[in-house]
């Protein structure tokens, strides 16, 4: 009785840490081309961007997929500038499905130096978050 108490007690543990190592990941598209893909781990990377490569009506899509499903929650894409001013440039319902906003949020009109950072916004109707993309550095 005790060695089957012992053996629930160390598969139970097993399964708990399972359940609790799995990650969210987003995929980064540059005119339907996916350019990039990251999770929690590598989000440090930042998400260089020509200013020379730029062309009117260019626009990104974020998808980004969590293991935790949600059809009808509302999700969005926000830009804050160095400044911190967040502008919401895109929303959906339901995790999952692609964001897509232009290009024109991100770069500066004078075709300077300007980096902005992306932040996903997930809403089940009685809480939000949100949670740091990547960063954008326009060069």
């Amino acid at each position: 009785m005790k060695n089957s108490i012992l053996l629930f007690s160390f598969l139970f543990t097993c399964l708990i840490c399972k359940a609790s190592d799995t990650i969210s990941v987003w995929h980064v598209y540059y005119n339907k081309i996916k350019i990039k893909e990251y999770n929690q781990y590598n989000n440090n990377l930042p998400l260089v961007l020509k200013n020379s490569d730029y062309k009117v009506g260019d626009s990104i899509t974020i998808q980004y997929f969590s293991d935790t499903r949600c059809d009808d929650c509302l999700t969005g894409i926000m830009v804050r500038s160095k400044d911190n001013r967040v502008t919401m440039v895109g929303k959906s319902k339901g995790r999952g499905n692609p964001i897509t906003f232009p290009v024109s949020y991100i770069i500066d009109p004078k075709r300077k130096k300007k980096n902005s950072e992306i932040l996903y916004l997930d809403s089940n109707g009685e809480n939000a978050t949100s949670i740091l993309l990547f960063e954008v550095e326009m060069n």
